[in-house]
This record gives structure tokens, C-alpha cells and sequence, in this order.
């Protein structure tokens, strides 16, 4: 069963999944893999391009253990200044 909001693809009549075509679900399991595959990689991006902070807020916890919100964002404004 396809499962799109408030529409199911797979209907409990056979006439039901020729409304929406016969691919329909295909079609949006396509959709839902470009749209997972380009959130992975724009993350991929971001993650790279903020390795220095990621790292520096990694030696952070392992010494601490634990950081608070302004711990936390000090490491952007250093960075950023």
C-alpha cells in the first residue's frame, strides 16, 4: 500500500489505482529518493564546510562531556570573527 497524505495509491477496488495512473507510486518513490538523495548530500556539504567547528566542538565534549548553548554557539562567533 502507497501512502500519500490523505490519497492510498493501492485503493480497495481494482478501478481505484487507474484514477491516478498506473506508475503513480513509482513515480512518487522517485520523487522521495531525489528529494532524501539531495538532503544526504547538502548535509555531506555542510558537514564538510564546518569540519573545523564539528571537530573543535568534538575536543569540547570530550573533555566536558557536556556543552551548554552558549559554549555552543561560541564556537560559531570565534570562528566567524
Amino acid at each position: 500500500m502507497i501512502l500519500f497524505g490523505p490519497i492510498d495509491f493501492q485503493g480497495k477496488e481494482p478501478y481505484e489505482i487507474q484514477m491516478f495512473g498506473e506508475n503513480i507510486g513509482d513515480k512518487i518513490g522517485l520523487e522521495v529518493k531525489q528529494l532524501i538523495d539531495t538532503a544526504y548530500n547538502d548535509a555531506q556539504i555542510l558537514l564538510k564546510q564546518h569540519r573545523d567547528k564539528l571537530d573543535m566542538i568534538a575536543l569540547a565534549l570530550l573533555e566536558k562531556e557536556k556543552i551548554n548553548e552558549q559554549d555552543f554557539k561560541k564556537f560559531f562567533n570565534d570562528v566567524e570573527n
